[in-house]
């Protein structure tokens, strides 16, 4: 295997990774505000703290899938220059 294409192999498993972590990140934005939600509409006096706590989720997720769409952006360049 020459060395070009075991650097294209080696690329393809990082792209898998970040593809599982943006996996990971949309899950754990889903879930968690669904969570938060459920768990704190039945009660009144709760309600801020779930919001706050779901803003929080939101926000850590959305940073997350950020980074990770960028360094998905920069393997595929890596790809294209091999």
């Amino acid at each position: 295997m020459d060395n070009i294409n075991l650097k294209k192999n080696i690329l393809d498993l990082k792209y898998q990774l970040e593809i599982q972590k943006i996996h990971a990140s949309l899950t754990m934005l889903t879930l968690g505000v669904l969570a938060f939600i459920g768990t704190f509409i039945w009660y009144l006096e709760r309600v801020i703290f779930g919001i706050a706590i779901s803003l929080i989720v939101i926000l850590l997720s959305l940073i997350f899938y950020a980074k990770t769409k960028k360094e998905i952006n920069k393997i595929i360049q890596d790809i294209k220059k091999l």
